[in-house]
């Protein structure tokens, strides 16, 4: 995965679940497993490492760039609905609330 330059992390938590937050300067955040994590080799030098959390999107919401797009947790493209999507693109902000409107409205 390739984010533009302009990103930056600034900070970086890790959950008790085993998975990896980063939040970025563009305000969008991002969470992860933690081998996905290091896959991506990013630039961290910078970032503020939070204290670890005993809950994250990841294991909260089932939201992350390595889960399914349906919600259901699940790896992508080992789930059941047959998506090939993540839930999250990588540097990109959720629009949690677009989300809300459009599954009720």
């Amino acid at each position: 995965m390739i984010i533009e330059k302009s990103l930056k992390i600034k900070f970086i938590q890790k959950c008790k679940c085993g998975a990896v937050t980063i939040r970025f300067n563009n305000g969008a955040s991002n969470s992860m497993r933690q081998d996905i994590f290091e896959q991506l080799n990013l630039d961290t030098r910078d970032a503020e490492r939070l204290p670890d959390s005993y809950c994250c999107d990841h294991c909260v919401n089932h939201w992350g760039i390595d889960v399914c797009e349906c919600g259901s947790g699940e790896p992508v493209g080992e789930c059941e609905c047959g998506s090939q999507n993540a839930h999250d693109t990588l540097g990109v902000k959720f629009d949690s609330i677009g989300a809300i409107i459009k599954a009720f409205g």
